[in-house]
Formats: structure tokens, C-alpha cells, sequence
């Protein structure tokens, strides 16, 4: 009789934490995430643009965007963001 006991005790134990693992599975989960919901947009866009336009490939013209001066400021300017400026220490003036 005391086997019984045990084994009900211990087939007991088990279905609760069986329960319990998944209680807390189907808790967890909250549906799709951002990546899984925009994942192959972006194939199916250019499916759609080569169905509109098949020749765009074939297209030899850049695109366009800045001239060229205007481009080589820019590139100094972001270059410029990446050099910290040389501070100056700290001068003391001594009037007597």
C-alpha cells in the first residue's frame, strides 16, 4: 500500500509541474514579433517593380542626388563630427 502511495505521489508531482511547464509556454508567447510580420516584404516589392517595369535594369543612367561639391562638403562635415576638437587647458590670470 505504501508503493501505491508513492507512485501517486510522484505521478502527481509530475502532471503539476508538467502542467506548470506548460502554463508558462503559453504565457510566454505574444505572437509574431516585428521581423516575422515584415519578413519578405521587401522580395515580394521588387517582384512587383520588375512585373511594372522589366527593363529597369537595363537602365545605365545614374541616379540623382548631390553634385559633387555639395557631396565632398557633406563628407567633411561628417568627418569633421568624428575628431574631437583640441580644448585648451585652462588659463589663470594672476593680477597683483
Amino acid at each position: 500500500m505504501k508503493k501505491t502511495e508513492d507512485q501517486r505521489s510522484k505521478v502527481g508531482t509530475l502532471l503539476l509541474c508538467l502542467a506548470g511547464v506548460c502554463w508558462l509556454g503559453g504565457c510566454s508567447w505574444n505572437g509574431p514579433s516585428a521581423l516575422e510580420q515584415d519578413y519578405g516584404n521587401s522580395v515580394r516589392s521588387n517582384v512587383a517593380q520588375s512585373i511594372l517595369n522589366p527593363r529597369a535594369g537595363l537602365n545605365d543612367t545614374p541616379a540623382v542626388g548631390l553634385s559633387p561639391t555639395a557631396a565632398v562638403n557633406e563628407k567633411e562635415h561628417y568627418d569633421k563630427t568624428f575628431k574631437g576638437e583640441e580644448k585648451k587647458p585652462a588659463e589663470m590670470k594672476i593680477s597683483y
